[in-house]
């Protein structure tokens, strides 16, 4: 089984869909046109992550698992701050059938503040749930998220795109380490999703593959999973290249890994069924 486990969809009907802010001019998202390329490359299942277009409006995305039972998991995006956040959050997962929550760590601009206090209760009934997070961002920030991922042990969290490192960054590479010493905390995972804007060369990037190399040394096969960031990866590389990077050209990846890479480890964090 084949799972892409990071991408995003949007509807093409934005009157029922609106995006936040009256946007218009996001290129086509469907959750049709994902099911049909999903097809067209032999990928089963998928995790949606709830795109900033929508902000906190989950619908699409809801009715999306609603309409497609099986086929995908979701990690929304919540105000953390809300009234009532732990309760919200239980409804997302009981009654929606999201999986989880998206961290922007650039939202606000001190990151800090989604590891203070306040969040505890949110994380507290995360690990109840049995649900996870996501960590967006750059790696610098984070040391700032660490102290609550240590904090709850018990609740899942996945760094997304390589957490958010650089892949051409002149030794000791301190960014790049701020990812790697996120390996300690058995509860994270990391997402290996293409990462051509950080290479210097043409496609397949390979001045790129030393530092998927090492986060797969510091995490090991059952920590690290693959994703396409569709849809915007169809207007670069185009989704079978995202697929083929990994299958193709990281000579350091067995098959065993592979397994792992493409479908074990996110079905171990989202509970797909085979």
């Amino acid at each position: 089984m084949i799972i892409d486990s990071h991408l995003h969809v949007w509807s093409d009907d934005q009157d029922r869909y609106p995006f936040e802010g009256g946007r218009k001019d996001a290129a086509p998202g469907s959750t049709e046109l994902l099911l049909e390329t999903m097809h067209e490359y032999g990928v089963d299942k998928a995790v949606i992550v709830q795109p900033i277009y929508y902000l906190y409006d989950n619908s699409y995305v809801a009715d999306s698992l609603k309409k497609y039972p099986g086929k995908f998991a979701a990690m929304g995006i919540m105000d953390r701050h809300a009234p009532a956040a732990p309760e919200q959050l239980e409804k997302l997962v009981v009654e929606d059938g999201f999986s989880g929550l998206r961290m922007h760590l650039g939202r606000p601009d001190d990151p800090a503040e989604w590891a203070a206090p306040d969040q505890d209760p949110i994380w507290r009934k995360a690990e109840e749930l049995g649900a996870s997070f996501l960590s967006f961002g750059p790696a610098d920030k984070l040391p700032a998220v660490e102290p609550i991922i240590a904090r709850f042990p018990g609740v899942k969290v996945v760094l997304d795109h390589i957490g958010g490192a650089p892949t051409n960054e002149e030794e000791p590479a301190p960014l790049l380490g701020n990812v790697l010493k996120m390996a300690q905390y058995e509860n994270v995972y990391v997402k290996f999703s293409p990462q051509p804007h950080k290479s210097d060369e043409e496609y397949p990037h390979r001045d790129s593959l030393p530092a998927f190399q090492k986060i797969y040394e510091a995490f090991g096969r059952e920590r690290v999973m693959w994703g396409t960031d569709f849809p915007h990866v169809l207007l670069g590389m185009g989704y079978g290249p995202a697929l083929d990077l990994f299958r193709e050209h990281m000579g350091f990846l067995s098959a065993e890994d592979k397994e792992w890479l493409f479908g074990k480890t996110a079905s171990s964090v989202w509970n797909f069924a085979d």
